[in-house]
């Protein structure tokens, strides 16, 4: 079972990585990816770990990924996200599929799940949360998953960094689980320290919207 020591543990050992290797400062999508069958992608998912971007460290608390199903023109999944300044949003999100393993999604007009992530507590906007919204519906989306351990969405920043979130089929997955999410990514070139959702430390807040 994952606890707080061990993703603390584990945020340790990727920074370790992250000073050995000799890793170039550009993010770029790999060319080669593996194709996801998203019929076999079932039950809830969980967002567990992420790069602690202006998105996450600021607002968004939790996330659920449920009724994930293939498109003809890619896929879609059901989003429910807690979040820190504003009340829960659940909205469907449909991405379509550029190659094997990267997709591009189609930004919501939604006034509340256009405002969800860059809500600051005085009901603002969050500029910098706004621009990591921008690269994730502008830009392509590198999708790691191997439809049963872990799911990951990585894309590009614009300052040209890797945003990470890492989602689980459960808010503790085993080691064995994270260790296979931390290989793909390493085998990508994707180095980054990564941090533990909110829902982590507090899972009753998810629970609370079943």
């Amino acid at each position: 079972m994952l606890t707080l020591k061990n993703i603390t543990f584990i945020s340790l050992l990727m920074l370790a990585i992250s000073i050995e290797i000799n890793q170039a400062k550009e993010c770029k999508i790999p060319e080669n990816n593996e194709d996801i069958d998203w019929d076999k992608v079932k039950d809830d998912w969980y967002m567990v770990l992420h790069t602690n971007d202006e998105v996450m460290k600021k607002d968004v608390i939790g996330v659920r990924l449920r009724n994930i199903s293939k498109t003809n023109e890619g896929m879609r999944m059901v989003i429910t996200e807690l979040h820190e300044n504003s009340p829960p949003q659940t909205f469907t999100i449909e991405s379509s599929k550029r190659r094997d393993g990267v997709y591009y999604g189609k930004k919501s007009e939604e006034p509340a799940v256009l405002a969800s992530h860059t809500l600051t507590p005085d009901g603002r906007t969050n500029n910098k949360a706004k621009k990591i919204d921008d690269a994730l519906f502008d830009g392509d989306n590198l999708v790691l998953c191997d439809e049963k351990n872990y799911l990951v969405y990585a894309f590009c920043s614009l300052s040209d960094e890797w945003v990470v979130w890492v989602a689980f089929p459960s808010l503790n997955p085993t080691i064995h689980q994270i260790s296979l999410m931390w290989n793909k990514l390493i085998e990508k070139g994707i180095i980054v320290q990564l941090y533990p959702s909110k829902t982590v430390e507090h899972p009753e807040f998810m629970e609370s919207l079943k």
